[in-house]
């Protein structure tokens, strides 16, 4: 499984559904919304509306941010609110 975030360096968030997303071993690629046409391609995506990060993209599927991804991972049975996952959630 691969995932696109789209965030900024200063977003608490993005780092938080990055290292979520890695530590249910799924393939996480950045890109910053500052730097080039990330801005666009996010849009391109998340749609017109879109103004907040994290915006995550799985496997080629507009997911949303942190709570729409934790919500996915569960239903992909990959994250589970149990005692001893990493995250302890």
């Amino acid at each position: 499984m691969k995932a696109i975030v789209y965030g900024s360096k200063k977003c608490v968030w993005c780092d938080r559904v990055a290292r979520v997303l890695e530590e249910c071993e799924v393939e996480v690629e950045k890109f910053d919304v500052s730097e080039s046409n990330n801005m666009e391609k996010m849009r391109e995506v998340a749609g017109q509306e879109a103004r907040t990060v994290p915006q995550v993209v799985v496997d080629g599927k507009y997911i949303g941010g942190y709570t729409e991804i934790e919500r996915f991972l569960r239903r992909e049975k990959l994250l589970y609110a149990e005692e001893g996952h990493p995250l302890g959630i």
